[in-house]
């Protein structure tokens, strides 16, 4: 089993988190730095800690002992001076993984940034909100937790290629490799992508709806227009030429948003859903975080693991999304 140990904000801790939860040691530094931005700091300590040996220090030999026993080294910091003035280079150990916002490399290294501005430089909040309105930002830790996951990502392909390496992850070329298709459509075909709230825009209808007692989302690409026809119980939308094909749909997506609200409007979500198994389209309810905790498919499928936190309070958090049967490297790192 290899030991980690993470130094620094969130990313770092998301990393370390991923990593003690597939069943490693994982040492955190705590000197302080994490800001308790967004959320409470208890909630960011349970989730992100659980599982962790926690060592508060700022004490240079002490973090030096600890890192020189470490395989694996994960240090998130404001800038690339600030990685260097932690020597990461001459650290011993095999994985060295270093997250800033900007990389350690190029003019804009030394560049700081908060969430809110990487996500704007992306292109993410261009795209995020409704088009008549001011754009929308993502919240809570989005980017740090995502650069995380990249960073843990590398430092298994290391480990299992039982190669060292130095790891260098911008948290900006995150949020770029997250754009999906847009930087594409910009690149290859000179279309920037629209802002349309709710609405998936290029397949119709894929949007959000009201019902009696919430709201749900319907994605229906052209291969489920038929059996989304019998969804709605309208079998006569099979031959309007307003609606025979995607590009059609498009056209006339106002009109048949609106049909599609009116026979929603009067169905529950529990119904609603009932219709969307028999007629097999995608569809999903729009859950409350109370209907989310309590929700009987996620707590068979085990999503969620209980925790005690230090003030004795029971409290329920997300387990990996995934599932890791953890198999050692053929041969140590060196």
């Amino acid at each position: 089993m290899d030991k980690i140990v993470e130094i620094g904000g969130y990313a770092a801790g998301y990393c370390g988190r991923l990593f003690a939860q597939s069943g490693h040691d994982v040492v955190r530094v705590d000197t302080g730095e994490r800001d308790p931005a967004y959320v409470s700091r208890e909630a960011l300590k349970a989730f992100l800690d659980g599982g962790k040996q926690i060592i508060e220090t700022s004490n240079a030999a002490l973090i030096r002992r600890l890192v020189e026993e470490a395989d694996v080294i994960i240090l998130d910091a404001d800038c690339a001076d600030s990685i260097d003035n932690w020597n990461l280079d001459e650290w011993p150990s095999a994985v060295k993984i270093a997250i800033t916002p900007f990389g350690r490399t190029g003019p804009h290294r030394n560049w700081q940034a908060t969430s809110s501005t990487l996500l704007a430089m992306g292109g993410f909040t261009f795209l995020m909100g409704d088009a008549d309105r001011e754009p929308l930002t993502l919240p809570g830790h989005f980017v740090d937790f995502q650069s995380g996951a990249f960073a843990y990502s590398a430092a298994q392909a290391c480990r299992h290629a039982c190669e060292p390496n130095t790891i260098d992850i911008s948290k900006l070329e995150v949020v770029m490799a997250l754009s999906q298709f847009t930087t594409v459509m910009w690149h290859c075909a000179n279309i920037v992508r629209s802002r349309h709230g709710n609405d998936f825009w290029s397949v119709v209808p894929t949007n959000m709806f009201e019902c009696k007692d919430g709201w749900v989302y319907i994605n229906i690409v052209p291969g489920f227009w038929d059996p989304f026809v019998a969804f709605l119980e309208l079998p006569e939308l099979v031959l309007d030429e307003r609606f025979i094909t995607n590009a059609r749909r498009m056209h006339h997506r106002e009109a048949l948003h609106e049909i599609t609200r009116n026979v929603l409007i009067g169905l529950t979500r529990s119904e609603i859903q009932l219709r969307a198994v028999e007629c097999r389209i995608p569809l999903g309810s729009i859950l409350t975080f109370d209907e989310v905790l309590d929700d009987e498919h996620l707590s068979r499928r085990r999503m969620w693991e209980e925790r005690i936190l230090e003030n004795g309070k029971r409290v329920k958090l997300p387990r990996l999304p995934w599932v890791i049967h953890e198999s050692s490297p053929s041969t140590d790192l060196v």
